[in-house]
């Protein structure tokens, strides 16, 4: 059974009424993330997600900030990043795994946006195209769900951040055309990559074409 952790137990308090309530919910939830090391961020995303699996009581508002800043920060353990603390978690629970990282994104992404992201995405024209970088084959670059509308921060994902951490196998830009609203279940902007959660993406995979046209791209020195 899971055990609740004393830092999870913030996350228990009532939620606030209305729009300004939610707001101010998911603002102290990014604050009581933000004031941990990365070894309780860890902890704290494990926990919640936990929560979320086995039903428990739950401010979703403070649980979305949190997990916000679990989806876009970076853990810096052993003296080696580890992808965002989600993938983090993932990773370490290996085959105990009982959630995907699909099924995250189905269920938090529209509660990770912030107000102003999910006018812009309100407001979004589709059919849309998107992009993916990464390394490896265009199946293996398929199987990600964090997409792009800003081709430039796809090449930077399949060129200079595979350099920077000394990853030596061979860059792939993807792209495919998002139909649809409902393929699309989060944007994201507080990093200004212009992320397009797409859970499942790669049951589109034979939507899917190489990007070639790399050239313009400045690999890191």
């Amino acid at each position: 059974m899971f055990k609740i952790s004393e830092q999870w137990k913030d996350f228990e308090r009532p939620a606030r009424r209305g729009a300004k309530g939610w707001n101010k919910d998911f603002s102290d939830g990014i604050s009581i993330f933000l004031r941990h090391d990365d070894g309780a961020r860890c902890s704290l995303t494990s926990d919640l997600i936990q929560a979320w699996q086995f039903e428990l009581p739950l401010n979703r508002a403070m649980a979305s900030g949190a997990l916000r800043q679990a989806w876009e920060s970076e853990p810096y353990l052993g003296g080696r990043r580890c992808g965002s603390f989600v993938s983090k978690v993932a990773h370490d629970e290996g085959d105990d795994i009982y959630w995907t990282m699909d099924e995250f994104a189905e269920d938090w992404g529209p509660s990770l946006m912030t107000s102003e992201e999910q006018e812009k995405f309100k407001a979004m024209e589709f059919p849309l195209t998107v992009y993916r970088g990464g390394t490896g084959s265009i199946d293996e670059v398929a199987q990600g769900i964090s997409w792009t509308l800003d081709l430039e921060i796809a090449k930077f994902y399949a060129l200079d951040w595979p350099k920077r951490w000394g990853i030596e196998r061979e860059p792939m830009i993807v792209s495919m055309q998002v139909d649809c609203e409902d393929d699309v279940f989060a944007f994201l902007d507080g990093r200004k990559e212009s992320e397009m959660l797409v859970p499942h993406a790669s049951l589109l995979r034979d939507a899917m074409t190489e990007v070639t046209d790399r050239v313009d791209v400045r690999l890191a020195g």
